[in-house]
């Protein structure tokens, strides 16, 4: 499993060059600044409601450590700390089902399309797989149509409830599909098991 030392250097599509790495305590502010800049679009989807500013409380969780239970992952630019990040995502472990964990994921902006939260997933699918965790569940509005097209197309599963859909994921690669999505994961998770951590 990474360690809260581990990061990888890559690329997103367009050539931009960041690292990839578990998210640290001392990146607090970094997150608050994230999460101020996005668009009021992409905070509803995020977070199914609409304002400016996050719950402190709800920062401290996302930098704590938290023994398997939880884990975030960010990608951030290379050598340019005047954007606070690129995007970030997490695993939070079920009480109910220990082979369970939500998943939730923020892309800034600016850097959507460019397989962000692919190479998240991927970080993620591997450090949850890791801790014994086998299915991700999401959960999406019925309007991110977005993210919708992109779980169904790694094969999740869908049930609609009142107030959107849960998307559920096996982390299982055999049973990814002949898709551009899961192809492009497969690639990302062959990336995470062999580029070694720095």
């Amino acid at each position: 499993m990474p360690s809260l030392l581990s990061h990888y250097q890559l690329c997103l599509r367009d050539g931009l060059p960041v690292i990839l790495r578990p998210l640290l305590p001392d990146d607090r502010e970094r997150i608050i600044d994230a999460f101020k800049r996005l668009s009021p679009e992409s905070t509803y989807f995020r977070f199914w409601t609409r304002f400016r500013g996050v719950n402190p409380t709800f920062i401290d969780r996302l930098c704590a450590e938290d023994q398997g239970q939880h884990a975030s992952w960010i990608i951030v630019i290379q050598d340019n700390d005047d954007v606070p990040g690129v995007g970030g995502g997490s695993f939070w472990r079920s009480g109910q089902d220990e082979s369970l964990a939500e998943v939730s994921f923020t892309v800034a902006d600016e850097f959507q399309g460019q397989g962000a939260g692919t190479i998240l997933l991927a970080a993620l699918w591997e450090h949850a797989f890791a801790t014994g965790i086998r299915h991700f569940v999401a959960h999406v509005l019925e309007s991110n149509h977005v993210m919708l097209t992109w779980w169904s197309s790694l094969g999740a599963s869908a049930v609609l409830h009142p107030h959107g859909w849960e998307m559920k994921l096996t982390l299982d690669e055999t049973a990814l599909p002949d898709t551009s999505a899961a192809n492009s994961l497969r690639h990302w998770l062959a990336f995470v098991r062999a580029a070694p951590p720095e």
